[in-house]
């Protein structure tokens, strides 16, 4: 095989392999995890995403997308919980969700025609 075959063969089959690894990416959003999925090394990860910014980009699109995936996951299993009247599912929803419920909001409510000063002695 003459050196040219050699580099367009090398080529298309790193081309079919950065597919595979985005492919894991979207289902595992964790470089490690996706690398060990697609047989890829860590090294030739971080040397792909080096050398080609377009790779680059397009793991940082298959991230999101899988983050995005494993947060719907995740809600999905949280209303699930919710469902069963499982309490602490209950409760964190209703305290990230519902504003009556919310315990790190703190509202102050003065007239506007009334004049603060701390240092006043009554």
């Amino acid at each position: 095989m003459n050196n040219a075959k050699k580099k367009i063969t090398i080529k298309v089959r790193q081309a079919k392999e950065k597919e595979i690894l985005l492919e894991q990416l979207k289902k595992y959003p964790i470089q490690l995890l996706a690398c060990e999925k697609a047989g890829i090394g860590k090294a030739t990860y971080y040397r792909w995403r080096n050398e080609d910014p377009e790779f680059a980009k397009a793991v940082e699109d298959a991230m999101a997308e899988g983050d995005e995936f494993f947060n719907d996951m995740s809600e999905h299993q949280l209303l699930s919980l919710v469902k069963e009247k499982f309490w602490p599912a209950i409760h964190y929803r209703l305290e990230k969700r519902h504003p009556k419920y919310n315990k790190t909001k703190v509202e102050i409510n003065l007239p506007l025609d009334v004049e603060f000063n701390h240092n006043q002695k009554q």
